[in-house]
């Protein structure tokens, strides 16, 4: 396509004023998705759903487990993390 080119879409039935007040309502909320969720004290997250957060194998998460990067909490059987923890982890190692 040449650079020079101009394309012109017509919008039939609604105002300019209309359409920037629709597009700026847009905007907002695309920024709104885009936010980082801030960990909840409470939540705790599954070895699955940790390793995922991290974007590791459960065998690396195990391993930084075992090496203190990240603390893990037994309840019973079942092995959990803190969310908050987790992140706070990251913010250790970087």
């Amino acid at each position: 396509m040449n650079t020079n080119q101009i394309t012109t879409v017509q919008i039939q039935g609604i105002e300019a004023e209309t359409l920037l007040q629709k597009f700026a309502k847009l905007e907002t909320q695309i920024s709104e998705l885009t936010k980082k969720p801030e960990p909840t004290e409470n939540r705790l997250l599954t070895r699955k759903e940790t390793a995922e957060l991290l974007g590791v194998s459960l065998v690396t998460l195990h391993n930084w487990i075992k090496s203190g990067i990240i603390i893990a909490y037994r309840i019973g059987n079942k092995v959990r993390f803190k969310e908050s923890e987790v992140l706070q982890s990251l913010t250790k190692i970087r």
